[in-house]
């Protein structure tokens, strides 16, 4: 049997997988909360589900998961500086950052995002050291640009480009019988 992975080794692997860049962000009675999450999927069209996935050591882990509605803020390329600002301790993070105007309770969402979504709990769960927090959405805006990725513990752009097919497929390897008979 092989051996577990080490932490190290997961994290490290999982840095390999490129993904997009939100910031997840909830009104309390105490003030704004928000955090950078690149664990952000869709989930379902009918009813529209997505899921965010919150470690539960984030500052903001309890407020987000009680909150009766969450921000989601799918970030443009040039929101670098967003991201990197919600990922802080410590700091004001809301400090600087462009905010769509919302109204009473309703969570905060940055202003230029690609997308700007508002969801109710639909479920939570705890699942190892995350809360899966999925959210029923009921309000969507989108906006022209292009996404900011996270790959390799690094924000950069999308270049979209044709990537050539190869004209033949594959070839399978096919194994030589044993010398029972079998394959």
């Amino acid at each position: 049997m092989p051996e577990p992975i080490s932490s190290a080794a997961f994290r490290e692997s999982l840095a390999q997988f490129a993904s997009g860049v939100t910031v997840i962000t909830a009104t309390t009675s105490a003030g704004l909360v928000g955090f950078t999450a690149t664990a952000f999927t869709s989930v379902s069209l009918e009813p529209p589900l997505v899921l965010v996935c919150i470690a539960k050591t984030a500052s903001a882990h309890d407020a987000v998961v009680a909150a009766d509605e969450v921000g989601v803020s799918v970030l443009a390329e040039s929101q670098a500086w967003i991201a990197e600002q919600f990922a802080q301790r410590g700091i004001d993070r809301f400090g600087g950052v462009p905010l769509r105007e919302t109204g009473g309770s309703e969570p905060p969402l940055v202003d230029g995002a690609l997308v700007q979504l508002v969801g109710r709990p639909h479920t939570r769960s705890i699942v190892g050291d995350h809360t899966l927090l999925v959210l029923e959405i009921t309000h969507a805006a989108i906006a022209p640009g292009k996404p900011l990725l996270h790959f390799s513990r690094k924000f950069g752009g999308f270049a979209a480009e044709s990537l050539p097919r190869e004209s033949t497929p594959p070839r399978s390897v096919a194994r030589e019988p044993n010398a029972g008979g079998g394959v």
